[in-house]
């Protein structure tokens, strides 16, 4: 039940859904359909055989469909072993930065003692001089 296109199609009865699937060629698609047809003159004339080159050519198609996917497969996995070692190597970056942090964090208190003992000294210092 295809349409040429630019004609309307009218749906009369509970068809609906064949007409939702239903998708009018574009110009590329038509000017494609007819260079095959003219490719295959025998077309009108014989329609099984046409019908089993079309087929033949859908399998190809097919067979090169199957294998990108079986390599995007294969790259796919590829890299999500590369994503779990840069995982890896995040945590054991995570794992120095910590290490860094706390020796931070003690240099830093260590420096407030001094500063805190420096001010006491300053303090002593000046009280003994007013002394």
């Amino acid at each position: 039940e295809s349409v040429p296109s630019g004609e309307n199609q009218s749906v009369t009865g509970g068809d609906e859904e064949a007409v939702d699937e239903y998708q009018e060629l574009n110009a590329r698609e038509e000017q494609d359909i007819e260079i095959m047809m003219e490719g295959c003159e025998y077309a009108i004339s014989n329609a099984e055989a046409f019908a089993e080159k079309l087929s033949r050519e859908l399998q190809v198609l097919d067979g090169a469909n199957i294998q990108s996917i079986m390599a995007s497969e294969k790259q796919v996995n590829i890299l999500m072993k590369l994503l779990d070692e840069a995982l890896k190597e995040v945590d054991q970056i995570e794992l120095k930065l910590s290490s860094y942090e706390e020796m931070l964090q003690s240099v830093k208190e260590q420096m407030d003692q001094i500063s805190e003992s420096n001010h006491l000294i300053h303090l002593s210092n000046t009280n003994n001089v007013k002394l």
